[in-house]
């Protein structure tokens, strides 16, 4: 066996949200509990706090504008794991994830059984 061990969602969330959503939804946290429990962040907090709200700040971006379903309520747990180490997280290439899902989402879309998109609808409006 090679490679890091993956957590399970809620050991995942403890760890780096200090916090456990209620109920998932698959893989999927809702949005809403993201900014339901990460809204008001006080002064004088460690930094291990500010830490966890940062996660959860760019998770809402992330599920929001950038790589969002197509109800924009969730966010997928998977991208949790991208941001426990910012270090890490600076040297991926987000500008090409984002971009790779806007592409599978136009792909999907063009199915005659589909009638929402998901992805950065932003980008897509600034190509217009």
């Amino acid at each position: 066996m090679d490679g890091s061990v993956v957590p399970n969602k809620e050991d995942l969330c403890e760890a780096l949200l200090g916090k456990v959503p209620n109920k998932f939804q698959g893989g999927w946290i809702d949005m809403k509990w993201l900014e339901t429990n990460f809204k008001d962040l006080s002064l004088n907090v460690p930094n291990n706090c500010k830490e966890q709200y940062t996660r959860a700040f760019i998770l809402r971006l992330i599920g929001d504008i950038l790589m969002s379903d197509k109800t924009r309520n969730m966010v997928d747990i998977m991208w949790l794991l991208h941001l426990a180490d910012f270090k890490e997280c600076g040297r991926l290439s987000w500008e090409s994830t984002v971009l790779a899902i806007l592409y599978r989402e136009l792909y999907r879309v063009t199915k005659l059984d589909k009638m929402s998109i998901g992805g950065c609808l932003l980008l897509l409006q600034s190509w217009a």
